[in-house]
């Protein structure tokens, strides 16, 4: 017998004669309610037999639903994942009937501290969850959907949401959705995972009481073995201040010695050797599944918690590997895109920690705007990209070019005390200066002496130069990354190996990622979460435009990485 598919909530008609059979299959998911109803002639007397995953029969079924009548209805759930395969059979008489099948959603019954996978199979479907939780409690839901779709969280106390009936809503045009509720009522929430746009898996977390918004991670041994003992105490005591004054914002940060068995005493876990990444990205992991805070930072640079080294997707383009903290940021192995909200602050080389005290002193200052000035300096050779990145920055002027400007022809006033820099320029990897380029020409277009006497303090530094987040055996006066940091820049972002990007508009690989990271930021989302957004916006948009991902798009999301508070922010001007 063939059995032609139906979908659900659309019915067929068809006609049957007596003694005769049709059949029909369906495909449904886990966890999901399955209605059948057929109408069929007032004199028949029709039949409905349901198998799931083979061919039905009258012999053969799991379910069946007869009495003397020709309108039938028959419920099967929760169902199994698979074809539902449906028998309608005339017992007696024959004529026209209508056939219909409706999948309904059961609700998933989850527990705080829970995890569940689920997929969404079109847009405009939902799935639903239920948390029955105590009076008081602290309820958090975290999801993340696939980074082509829209999917949206609602929440309902007592019975189910709806798109217009709900408690509370996350909706941001992307997958990636989070509600808490700071004090909840005794007894049942439930969820609605709904696809606005799109299909694809998702996973949702439940967490229940108080959590960290900041987890601090770092290596004790390593840091004393550089710095020695004394020099320890003194980082350690900042690390705590900065704590305390991620506190003062209403938020709790916790610190985490990768390499200290009491440190993760708490939550369970076995110390890792802190010279290995991929060990510590599974210690990260399962931290992240006890404690799931919103914001992670990594203190210490490559000697400290090393970049994890990845070979390079362009092949040997001048680099054979990437250093990247993608993985640390992925809950999976896919480390393209992130999903975590995680910067770094790095140290130098120096092994006297002056500029590591004094940037984690800076840190817990917490960021403000200062300005609404910016500055920006592009080679020449990319004139149109970079006017184009710049004007992201609501600036109504031009960025300056390399050549005609030098370094040593950069005036006090062009760049002291602003909120904004950006700089498309040439790097590399053995010298601290970035360059111009005309042709030929490649001067010298920016150097740390150029920081002398000017304010940078509170500004975002975004760098497209190749090498320009490089501070690998860099000390600070080595590498303008740790320069701006070291003169009190609250972000700095940059490529830590060589980075592509266009010559005129359209923008992008090293272009894209900074107008997407720039917009983020003047949106007003921490940094951390700016940058995280930022690299989803520059893969959805460079799918768009190409339909995949190519080669220098995969290199430009693994070495652009981020030197910030992640929980920090640029404030409106006064």
């Amino acid at each position: 017998m063939n059995f032609q598919p139906i979908s659900s909530g659309h019915a067929v008609t068809d006609r049957l004669s007596s003694r005769d059979s049709l059949g029909y299959q369906i495909r449904v998911g886990t966890n999901q309610k399955l209605v059948i109803r057929m109408d069929g002639p007032e004199e028949a007397d029709f039949d409905l037999y349901v198998k799931h995953g083979e061919d039905v029969s009258r012999w053969n079924y799991d379910f069946k639903r007869i009495t003397q009548h020709a309108d039938e209805e028959l419920t099967i759930g929760p169902t199994q994942e698979g074809n539902y395969f449906i028998l309608v059979h005339a017992h007696r008489g024959g004529g026209d009937f209508s056939l219909s099948a409706d999948i309904l959603y059961e609700e998933v019954v989850l527990l705080p501290g829970q995890q569940v996978a689920g997929e969404i199979e079109a847009g405009k479907e939902a799935r639903y969850f239920r948390i029955s939780i105590d009076q008081g409690q602290r309820l958090i839901l975290d999801l993340n959907g696939p980074l082509e779709a829209d999917f949206d969280l609602y929440l309902r106390y007592g019975q189910r949401p709806t798109n217009v009936q709900y408690d509370q809503r996350s909706y941001s045009g992307g997958s990636k959705e989070k509600i808490t509720v700071e004090a909840t009522q005794g007894g049942d929430y439930y969820v609605m995972v709904y696809s606005y746009r799109g299909k694809g898996r998702f996973t949702l977390w439940v967490g229940s009481g108080r959590k960290p918004s900041l987890l601090i991670i770092t290596s004790k041994d390593n840091l004393e073995n550089k710095y020695g003992s004394a020099v320890f105490l003194r980082i350690e005591e900042d690390i705590k201040a900065y704590a305390q004054s991620v506190g003062t914002m209403g938020q709790e940060a916790l610190t985490v010695y990768v390499d200290e068995a009491g440190s993760l005493l708490p939550y369970d876990l076995d110390p890792v050797d802190p010279q290995d990444a991929s060990a510590i990205k599974d210690l990260l992991d399962q931290l992240d599944r006890k404690l799931h805070s919103d914001h992670f930072l990594i203190v210490g640079g490559h000697e400290i918690i090393p970049f994890h080294v990845i070979p390079n997707p362009c092949g040997d383009d001048g680099d054979t590997v990437v250093y990247s903290d993608n993985p640390y940021a992925s809950r999976d192995l896919d480390l393209l895109i992130p999903e975590r909200a995680l910067t770094r602050l790095p140290d130098d080389a120096a092994t006297d920690g002056v500029f590591f005290v004094a940037l984690l002193e800076q840190v817990a200052r917490r960021a403000q705007g200062q300005s609404t000035q910016t500055f920006g300096l592009s080679a020449k050779v990319w004139e149109g990209a970079s006017n184009r990145v710049y004007r992201e920055l609501g600036s109504s002027g031009a960025v300056r070019l390399s050549p005609p400007v030098t370094n040593s022809e950069i005036r006090r006033d062009w760049i002291d005390n602003k909120e904004y820099y950006y700089f498309n320029l040439h790097g590399s990897e053995e010298t601290k200066n970035w360059y111009g380029q005309e042709g030929s020409r490649y001067p010298v277009s920016f150097c740390p002496d150029n920081l002398d006497n000017v304010s940078v303090e509170n500004a975002v530094v975004c760098c497209e130069a190749c090498y320009g987040a490089n501070i690998v055996d860099k000390r600070a006066d080595g590498a303008l990354a740790l320069t701006f940091l070291e003169k009190k820049a609250a972000c700095f972002v940059g490529s830590t190996k060589i980075a592509y990007g266009p010559s005129e508009p359209p923008c992008t690989d090293a272009d894209l990622i900074v107008i997407k990271f720039f917009n983020r930021v003047i949106e007003g989302l921490s940094f951390g979460e700016a940058f995280l957004r930022a690299k989803e916006d520059f893969a959805r948009e460079s799918i768009r435009m190409k339909g995949y991902l190519d080669k220098t798009d995969e290199k430009t999301l693994l070495e652009f990485v981020i030197f910030a508070d992640p929980s920090a922010r640029m404030e409106a001007s006064s």
